[in-house]
């Protein structure tokens, strides 16, 4: 599995939002800005299966096209006045990345034993085989990276235990799906040996949701969406 990161201009989110959801594919969006003249961009997040990577690639190339604008970004002293001397430049387009997930888990939230048997969880076997490169190359302080999309009103919840767990986390807001609905994704850098008791914080700070969600309303299906990546560079400073 892979967790794809597609950053586009804004005027082109909406249109692949709705062509990815229609090929069944669930996404979460993060406003943010790009290039030297600060124009709007999108980061969109997608879980895919790598037979999906494909499929995807096209629907971002046939929606994001290149196209020219002119901005005024120059400024130009004059004795008595300024002017801007408009700049024509290329926009549009997008730069995917891709990142080996891990373990991708489904939460229904509402925790105890009984909730936690419900958890659908994938593991593409990657965690070993980084552990063992790990090894290799003598690091003993390898993190793991968990991205967590919640719904916006569990967040707050869920960071207080997170929290209270000594867990340091960064939480960006966002929206999924083509209707824009808020979520919140939450970036935890932890130790491998304690992502099992993030992923049991995290369950049972959220409220149970027994149904999934409508595609159109982006992710979370669930309560909320765990993915586990390695993260074998990280420095606190």
């Amino acid at each position: 599995m892979l967790l794809l990161i597609a950053v586009v201009q804004n005027e082109d989110a909406p249109a692949l939002s709705k062509r990815l959801m229609e090929q069944g594919l669930r996404l979460t969006q993060i406003s943010s800005t790009g290039g030297f003249f600060g124009s709007g961009s999108v980061a969109l997040l997608l879980g895919i299966e790598e037979a999906q990577v494909d499929a995807v690639n096209q629907a971002i190339a046939a929606t994001c096209k290149i196209r020219t604008k002119h901005i005024s970004a120059i400024a130009t002293p004059e004795p008595t006045m300024f002017y801007f001397s408009p700049v024509e430049v290329e926009v549009g387009g997008a730069v995917v990345f891709g990142v080996p997930v891990e373990r991708f888990v489904h939460i229904p939230g509402g925790g105890g034993a009984a909730e936690e048997e419900r958890m659908e969880i994938a593991d593409t076997g990657a965690a070993e085989s980084s552990g063992e490169a790990g090894q290799a190359r003598g690091e003993s302080n390898a993190m793991k990276l968990i991205v967590s999309i919640v719904h916006a009103d569990d967040a707050d919840e869920v960071i207080r235990a997170l929290l209270a767990a000594g867990q340091r986390l960064t939480r960006i807001n966002t929206t999924g799906g083509f209707l824009r609905r808020g979520n919140a994704t939450l970036l935890i850098g932890v130790e491998p040996d304690k992502v099992d008791e993030v992923i049991n914080l995290i369950q049972n700070s959220c409220k149970r949701r027994a149904e999934s969600a409508p595609l159109e309303k982006g992710i979370p299906e669930y309560a909320a969406n765990v993915f586990v990546l390695d993260a074998p560079h990280f420095i606190r400073v």
